[in-house]
């Protein structure tokens, strides 16, 4: 097995070669990249192209004799489990053992033999069951990949699951805005809560759960008034994940440390010191910023089954956590912020997820502009007049 990188139409390609008996064979696979710049990316993605090829070839597998079901659980653990993060590998996983291992339609079906009904079958069963359309999307992108690896390795002609009818997109529901004013009563609710500090960053920053929670006292930059969102606390089968990488390269972002926050994060590192000096040895000092009074990271479901229980009782109109995001996207863009600025601040690695999601401040945004056209216009007839 060997490969090269090649260029056409100003991008690269990784060009993987083996023979097969006597006969060579040949495989160009689109790296998607750009010749300008991306020479080390390209030269990455090959390598990863190689070994995933010879991983594949060591077992000899042809489409006539390859069951599908035991072929994707072999594709999550050995080609997907090394390009993705471990917590992201852990949903696709529960994934393919709760609704695609069990079901009926694929019991015994080889490569070869699965047919876009097959696939089709799955999506439909899973819409009747009351699954939501995006939730079914998600299964296909998992099973479109996995096939897809299938035809580039030459197990099969072509991905039967590129001939599906899939459900279309739903609208994404917005939830609850919080205003400037009902954000200080929220955090005037929560004052001496165990999530205090949790609630009085995310109303400030527009975190993520995983972010918020993973904040460590090395990322806050007292000095340089900065705050770096670098680290997460993600919940998985065996426990909380606490890894030093967002959800993506954009998410990884310093924001200014106001002067607000600043005082406030240096009362609570006092406080948090204080407690360490009263509890002594029984205090764990696990280097986090939202922690239990013993010095314990908060975990995220017990965050986010408390933060419900708190709510009830709160007399705020009903909320979700990440409604806290929305509520400072929402504050920004009032603040005059355009698209771009909110996009940064929140982390999101493509401004069209920005866009998608805060559509109905964007709106907004136009029906301004449109007003002020209308007025343009109407004060150029104005003057025509006089």
């Amino acid at each position: 097995m060997t490969g090269s990188l090649q260029i056409k139409r100003d991008k690269y390609y990784a060009v993987l070669s083996w023979y097969e008996g006597e006969k060579r064979k040949q495989k160009w696979i689109a790296t998607g990249l750009a010749v300008k710049g991306n020479k080390r990316r390209a030269e990455n993605i090959l390598r990863q192209e190689i070994e995933k090829m010879r991983l594949l070839q060591g077992r000899n597998l042809t489409g006539e004799d390859q069951l599908f079901l035991p072929f994707m659980a072999q594709w999550l653990e050995e080609v997907e489990g090394h390009s993705i993060r471990n917590t992201t590998l852990e949903q696709y996983k529960a994934v393919f053992r709760n609704v695609i291992e069990p079901c009926p339609l694929f019991h015994n079906v080889t490569l070869k033999g699965l047919t876009p009904g097959h696939i089709q079958g799955l999506y439909n069963q899973e819409i009747k069951r009351g699954v939501s359309a995006d939730t079914v999307r998600k299964y296909h992108t998992n099973i479109h990949k996995c096939l897809q690896y299938a035809v580039q390795l030459d197990i099969i002609d072509r991905n039967p699951s590129d001939r599906v009818v899939l459900p279309k997109k739903q609208r994404r529901q917005s939830g609850t805005v919080y205003s400037a004013e009902e954000l200080q009563e929220l955090m005037e609710f929560f004052q001496g809560d165990v999530l205090e500090t949790v609630i009085r960053l995310t109303a400030t920053y527009g975190l993520r759960r995983s972010e918020v929670l993973g904040l460590r006292w090395d990322a806050v930059g007292f000095e340089k008034g900065t705050i770096s969102i670098c680290h997460t606390a993600v919940s998985s089968k065996e426990g909380v994940i606490y890894a030093d990488t967002t959800k993506t390269r954009s998410s990884c972002r310093t924001l200014p440390l106001t002067k607000t926050m600043k005082a406030y994060l240096q009362e609570v590192q006092a406080k948090q010191r204080e407690e360490k000096e009263f509890l002594g040895a029984a205090y764990v000092d696990s280097g986090y910023v939202c922690v239990t009074p013993d010095g314990k990271p908060i975990t995220p479901n017990a965050m986010s089954m408390h933060f419900r229980r708190m709510m009830a009782k709160s007399g705020l109109p009903p909320l979700r956590f990440h409604d806290l995001r929305h509520s400072v996207a929402t504050l920004l863009h009032g603040a005059g912020r355009d698209i771009q600025d909110i996009q940064g601040w929140l982390g999101h690695s493509d401004i069209s997820t920005t866009a998608n999601i805060y559509s109905h401040f964007l709106y907004s945004a136009k029906r301004d502009m449109a007003d002020s056209i209308e007025s343009a216009l109407a004060g150029k007839r104005d003057s025509a007049v006089c």
